[in-house]
């Protein structure tokens, strides 16, 4: 069944989140992966939902969900609600019944634990999640600390963040306007972001900003994709409020959890290993330090073919709808 995924996102600020989702469990119903569960970054509860929506639609109603609540001090629920909240409330989840779903830290510390392999863990959001699973002490799940548990269960740790000067020299482009900034996840939760760089025990891979920003996918699906499709109803929604109504989307997450499920398919390749460092301002650096097992991927694959290859697994709805 391919490698065991653990997937934390901050699904529910932009649409690619869901489209990563949607990767993923098109590609473990061939067998390409198994995903264990998923998780929000975020204070939105709705985000919950919203992924307990794209399982169910996917087939896989039994995956677990994590949630952060919003008595826990994250970043508000406006900054990571652009469409979360409504997707779910059009379908039957939990969040439209007013049940609670499990703590993020807990179902880490769980899943972690009742595994058998060695798991991947997808990040495509702030590192909250992991900063706080590598800060967790002993519990129900597992007398074992979050740092023993990642040491022991994780095999490799891949996250959509950082943006590496050393590889990308070109300006990020932002609204028209050039601009060398620190990448959003990273920003939205630095001190988190320095926490898992400094102290994360196993083999940590960052995919950075310039690797989706020039791969757009969702395109077919966001206009012929089924009506029912909870992916393509969040990036209507997104489309409407955030995007002008365009298109498709910068595949950041996408490609990140394309990378994590195939690793050995080429589409990209890595970085010498070093440490990943972020400073107080959340500029991401990369530093060559032996034994460290940190690195971020470049491009290898022109884009255009990483973008067909994505598509084409997104459009297997379509394909089944017809």
């Amino acid at each position: 069944m391919g490698r065991k995924i653990i997937f934390d996102t901050d699904i529910g600020c932009d649409c690619d989140d869901a489209a990563a989702l949607a990767v993923a469990l098109e590609l473990m119903n061939v067998g390409e992966c198994e995903l264990l569960a998923v998780t929000s970054c975020t204070a939105c509860v709705g985000a919950a939902g919203c992924i307990e929506a794209i399982l169910s639609y996917y087939g896989h109603p039994e995956i677990p969900v994590g949630s952060f609540d919003e008595k826990e001090g994250l970043l508000p629920n406006e900054w990571h609600d652009v469409y979360a909240s409504d997707t779910a409330l059009r379908y039957d989840t939990r969040y439209k019944r007013g049940e609670e779903y499990e703590n993020t830290v807990r179902l880490l510390r769980k899943t972690l634990s009742e595994t058998k392999e060695k798991v991947t863990i997808v990040a495509t959001g702030a590192l909250t999640s992991l900063a706080k699973l590598l800060q967790s002490g002993p519990d129900e799940c597992s007398e074992l600390t979050g740092t023993e548990l990642v040491r022991q269960k994780v095999e490799t740790t891949v996250c959509m963040a950082g943006r590496f000067f050393e590889a990308w020299r070109e300006p990020m482009v932002t609204k028209d306007r050039y601009r060398e900034e620190p990448e959003w996840n990273v920003k939205c939760d630095i001190k988190a972001a320095q926490i898992v760089c400094d102290l994360w025990p196993s083999e940590l891979i960052f995919c950075s900003f310039e690797i989706g920003a020039k791969i757009i996918t969702c395109k077919d699906l966001q206009i012929r994709g089924p009506v029912n499709n909870p992916v393509r109803t969040c990036f209507t929604y997104f489309s409407g409020r955030e995007g002008g109504g365009s298109i498709g989307r910068e595949t950041w997450d996408g490609a990140t959890m394309l990378y994590a499920i195939r690793p050995d398919a080429e589409y990209w390749e890595l970085h010498p290993y070093g440490r990943i460092q972020v400073d107080d301002a959340g500029v991401t650096s990369w530093h060559g330090e032996a034994g460290s097992r940190q690195t971020f991927f470049v491009e290898k694959m022109p884009c255009k073919e990483v973008e067909d290859i994505i598509e084409e697994i997104l459009n297997r709805d379509i394909a089944r709808e017809n």
